[in-house]
């Protein structure tokens, strides 16, 4: 039998357990991050760069599992009920890459590939160590994905509780109404086990990708330039195939919605359009003058992937948190 007041009761041990173990983590996750800092100012040091962020990794490693067993726990626990019938209809499988969560396994991702890039790794090296500190250091500060897990999800499951103890029974079964669409169409749907990864792996290979593109105007080799195209080749595809699976899961979940007009829908378009304008431009490397076109797209394509992510949070629409 479905008890809201056990059911709360449980969700707060295991966030407390959660916010325990996050305030030991937090502090390991920033301190190699500091390590990998230091590993690139001090020119003695650099050698322990990738020593460095393999302890970097090893810790973002932790907090994963961590997070991990929280979404476990969320799986057992959040369970929707009825309210006319009692009758318990599903339980939440909260995907390890929404929300708070988000920036955190970019970071996991960045730091995993400044670790193992082979092809011009020592002059790559130091440049994807720093986007992997601002990014690891971003997901615990402001994601605070220990701390603070899944906000806009326990907004709605609490308000479904609190709703059910309140006795009312048409504010219950309005709550249990939205709670059971976001879990059919957005917790539990099969695209945020696919949408999601796909992007955030092309979004790590488009770092990669940038890196290279800045080490080649800056030192004029076009062996980066080469290195920068496969990258971003490698990124290209997966965001190509996330984005055609999120479509249908968009016309589905936002039915009635103009989420086309979205800021967020329509940045990630002009991303992608970047992209392929970049990598088609290749086809005319050879002309005079051309190789400064190419990198022209391949960094302008760059800010409109962070642009994409930071619309997210700053412009509102069916796709945003803003």
């Amino acid at each position: 039998m479905f008890s809201p007041d056990v059911t709360a009761l449980a969700l707060e041990s295991a966030k407390g357990t959660l916010a325990s173990l996050g305030m030991y983590l937090d502090v390991l996750i920033l301190l190699a991050c500091a390590a990998v800092l230091v590993a690139l100012v001090v020119p003695t040091l650099r050698s322990r760069l990738r020593p460095m962020l393999a302890a970097l990794l090893g810790t973002l490693l932790l907090g994963e599992a961590a997070l991990i067993w929280f979404h476990v726990r969320l799986w057992q626990l959040c369970q929707l009920a009825d309210p006319t019938t009692g009758l318990v209809t599903g339980g939440f499988a909260v995907p390890i890459w929404v929300e708070s969560e988000k920036l955190y396994i970019w970071a996991l991702i960045v730091t995993a590939l400044a670790l193992g890039v082979k092809r011009h790794g020592t002059e790559l090296r130091p440049m994807l160590a720093v986007g992997a500190i601002g990014l690891a250091a971003g997901a615990v500060l402001l994601g605070r994905p220990f701390m603070e897990p899944l906000p806009d999800f326990f907004a709605q499951y609490n308000a479904f509780l609190s709703a059910w103890r309140s006795g009312d029974i048409n504010m219950a079964y309005s709550a249990f109404r939205g709670a059971e669409a976001s879990r059919l169409y957005y917790y539990n749907a099969w695209y945020m086990w696919v949408h999601p990864p796909l992007l955030f792996f092309s979004y790590g290979a488009f770092v990669v990708s940038f890196a290279a593109t800045v080490l080649m105007v800056a030192r004029r080799r076009s062996s980066f330039e080469q290195t920068a195209y496969r990258w971003a080749r490698l990124g290209y595809l997966p965001l190509t195939l996330g984005m055609v699976v999120g479509m249908p899961w968009a016309i589905i979940a936002w039915a009635g919605d103009a989420w086309w007009w979205s800021g967020k829908v329509n940045m990630s378009i002009m991303m992608w359009v970047l992209y392929t304008a970049y990598l088609h431009s290749r086809l005319y490397l050879r002309r005079r003058g051309m190789w400064k076109v190419v990198a022209a797209l391949a960094i302008l394509s760059f800010v409109a992937l962070v642009l994409t992510y930071i619309t997210t949070y700053i412009v509102p629409g069916a796709h945003s948190v803003a």
